[in-house]
């Protein structure tokens, strides 16, 4: 089994998968013209950030720190942040923690500069000059040790937690194995699991950390006053035949396989040791995944019965399906079927390592599926009031 993966080492040690511009709006209204920018250069990547603006400060605080962890994540060569020049987010702020990095960064301020259209005529240019080093540039072997990889399910059915989610989690095992980062996520659809997840802590410190999280989750779910338990499983996932929150938590859980949970993560916040780690995320899909890079994921490994295309702007996002009908209904948007374990025709085992094989081959360059159709799904998690 391949211990390596062709990948671009960076100044910093680390390496990256992708060679990618991150193209970031400071603010909803600068939206449309990091837009504009990003359509005009292959190669450049969105971030369809939307607040920045009319937040609390520590609403404001989180969406700068993880902005700024995009654009110093490996696969990001360069940013440009685009600002208008009033919002309350301070663009300045973020482009100084962005140049932290190796990657150079450059600030754009469209009320500066004159408007949509020279700020768009700039940013070409800049996104232009950062990716020219670029071109063509030959990967390295890198070890799977430097590769750190997101879970994530959504529109589950009974066959994640049968077949797919089984599956990733001998994945996980086997990227832990070589040294390399795992990071389970969704804290409140693992609410119903909270006896697997305490014996799989590493130590008790991480067991108390962990516990505290998913126990604080359901307070705040439950202080709403709505009945978040009478939600889940979702309408879909019923269709899809999951008959139990509990029954949801324990499939999902099985993502993280067997290793133990080393860590317990704030939302996006980046792993600092090997091994599983456990991240403080939703369990809504967009707002995990856009947590999971923004810690640093090379790429997200995301499993799904009944069919989610989305993807995230500068990591590969793998598609894991146990369901055969989707599979075929959906074959644009997935990237891998692994329902012959349903038929006995393969392991979890077996099917981990196929898993393995492929998150290597994109780690190297393959495309996925979400990133073939431009997927570039991006929601930062807001705690406080729009005013």
């Amino acid at each position: 089994m391949s211990d390596f993966f062709m990948g671009y080492p960076r100044q910093d040690g680390s390496a990256g998968v992708r060679n990618l511009v991150a193209v970031i709006p400071s603010c909803g209204c600068a939206l449309h013209t990091a837009s504009l920018i990003a359509s005009q250069v292959p190669g450049a990547a969105l971030l369809s950030y939307t607040g920045g603006c009319s937040e609390t400060e520590a609403d404001t605080e989180l969406a700068t720190r993880l902005l700024a962890q995009y654009g110093r994540h490996p696969n990001v060569v360069g940013s440009i942040v685009v600002s208008l020049g009033c919002e309350m987010l301070n663009a300045a702020d973020l482009a100084a923690r962005i140049a932290r990095g190796v990657a150079p960064v450059e600030l754009l301020t469209i009320q500066k500069l004159g408007g949509t259209r020279p700020t768009v005529e700039r940013g070409v240019a800049l996104a232009r000059q950062m990716l020219a080093p670029y071109a063509g540039a030959a990967r390295q072997k890198c070890p799977v040790a430097a590769l750190t990889v997101g879970l994530e399910c959504g529109g589950s059915d009974a066959t994640s937690g049968l077949a797919a989610n089984p599956a990733v989690g001998a994945f996980s095992d086997l990227i832990v194995a070589q040294g390399g980062k795992v990071i389970l996520a969704e804290t409140s659809e693992l609410l119903g699991a909270e006896h697997v997840l305490r014996e799989r802590a590493a130590s008790p410190e991480v067991e108390a950390r962990l516990m505290a999280t998913l126990a604080q989750c359901e307070r705040t779910l439950k202080a709403t006053g709505e009945d978040f338990f009478g939600k889940q499983p979702t309408p879909g996932n019923v269709q899809g035949g999951i008959t139990t929150v509990e029954e949801k938590a324990l499939g999902d859980v099985r993502k993280g396989g067997t290793s133990p949970i080393v860590d317990v993560l704030t939302y996006g916040e980046p792993p600092k040791r090997p091994g599983l780690s456990f991240m403080d995320t939703p369990g809504n899909d967009l707002a995990s995944v856009t947590a999971l890079v923004a810690a640093g994921a090379h790429l997200v490994v995301f499993t799904t019965g009944r069919g989610n295309p989305m993807g995230n702007a500068i990591a590969p996002v793998i598609k894991v399906t146990g369901n055969a009908e989707t599979f075929a209904r959906m074959r644009e948007d997935m990237d891998l079927d692994v329902s012959a374990i349903l038929r006995g025709e393969e392991t979890w085992e077996e099917a981990g390592r196929r898993i393995y094989a492929f998150a290597l081959r994109v780690a190297s360059g393959e495309p996925t599926a979400a990133e073939a159709l431009g997927h570039a799904e991006f929601v930062l998690l807001r705690s406080g009031p729009i005013y």
